[in-house]
């Protein structure tokens, strides 16, 4: 099931959540929508899944596989939607949440034991055999969401739509249940969109990422491309760690845009070399801090003639070879560096008085 979002337009009394986007999820693809807070992410999920509606003026639509489903209610999408907070129902148990969708269904509702044999295997998939007795509060968090996936599928839908689903997570449950979804989505291919603010789990997840900010899209393609060709100097700061300078004159960088005045030369620490030797398009540096531990190192270097700080990372190897120290005197080289114009200068959107900002 394809998805087409066409010249979305969002506001909320005078705050623009979304402004005249378009996105295309192909069949089968899981997606991730990336972005700071505030930026339209939650939005734009949530009127995919009909929960919220583009504004009745800007002639936006939502199409499923061609079909115009912009104002066709929710239940009736084939969408399933996993919220942040698990939203599961106290009074059930595991069993009774997992089918809920099942049996309050006024058409097509399944025979009792189709239910059952459905939930069961549901819970065998999200690798919960057994704990259909179980109450929410007798589950960890990462049970819980596991429960509010297994929810969502049950009625087999055609999409699926996740909130920041590991946002409540603790750092060790988040990386488990990155490799649970990605075993699940290899094996039954659902067209799955997901928002997160998290650039990890959004680069290791997702077969395209669309990056989003300031109600816009900034870029969308695979997650190598947009980590290694960024399209604006947001993404480049967004997606890692990146260095910025308003330099130009380091070497030729490997690509440039925008206009030649205003420029700023963004390169990430793991693309610059540091030797005892200059080169032709070396800088001279000099050794701040040294952070040691862990399988990188971090350097920590001021550049000589123009006092901006760089943040460098050095392979363990390359740290004992180099062993460098608070005060020496070095030599930075870039291996690939990007450099943007300054862009014009733009009106931001009006801010909401008293209207609270919408969800990001």
């Amino acid at each position: 099931m394809s998805i087409h979002a066409v010249n979305i337009r969002k506001t909320f009394g005078r705050y623009v959540a979304l402004e005249n986007l378009e996105l295309k999820v192909p069949t089968g693809a899981l997606v991730a929508l990336l972005g700071p807070s505030g930026s339209g992410k939650t939005t734009l999920l949530r009127i995919m899944a009909g929960l919220e509606y583009p504004d009745a003026d800007s002639g936006g639509t939502v199409n499923f596989h061609g079909q115009d489903v912009t104002n066709t209610p929710p239940g009736e999408r084939g969408v399933g939607f996993v919220f942040q907070h698990y939203a599961l129902f106290r009074h059930l148990n595991v069993f009774e949440n997992v089918a809920f969708g099942l049996k309050v269904r006024r058409k097509n509702r399944p025979p009792k034991k189709e239910i059952a044999e459905r939930v069961n295997k549901l819970l065998e998939m999200v690798r919960l055999p057994g704990l259909g007795h179980r109450f929410p509060h007798q589950l960890s968090g990462g049970q819980r969401q596991r429960v509010a996936l297994a929810r969502a599928l049950a009625t087999e839908p055609k999409v699926l739509l996740l909130d920041e689903p590991f946002g409540a997570l603790d750092a060790k449950v988040r990386k488990e249940l990155r490799r649970w979804l990605l075993d699940f989505q290899e094996h039954v291919h659902l067209t799955t969109v997901f928002v997160t603010h998290d650039q990890e789990e959004a680069l290791e997840l997702a077969d395209e990422v669309v990056v989003m900010n300031n109600a816009r899209i900034e870029q969308i393609g695979p997650p190598q491309e947009v980590y290694d060709k960024p399209a604006t100097p947001f993404v480049f700061e967004f997606l890692g760690n990146v260095n910025r300078l308003e330099l130009t004159s380091l070497q030729n960088p490997t690509h440039q845009t925008g206009r030649p005045d205003g420029t700023v030369t963004y390169v990430r620490p793991q693309d610059i070399e540091l030797s005892r030797h200059p080169s032709p398009d070396s800088v001279q540096v000099v050794v701040h801090h040294v952070f040691a531990a862990g399988p990188w190192a971090r350097v920590q270097v001021v550049v000589n003639h123009t006092g901006e700080w760089l943040d460098v990372e050095l392979s363990r190897e390359t740290l004992t070879l180099l062993q460098p120290t608070h005060g020496q005197l070095v030599h930075a080289r870039f291996r690939h560096s990007r450099i943007f114009g300054a862009p014009p200068p733009t009106a931001p959107h009006p801010t909401p008085h008293p209207t609270p900002p919408a969800p990001s």
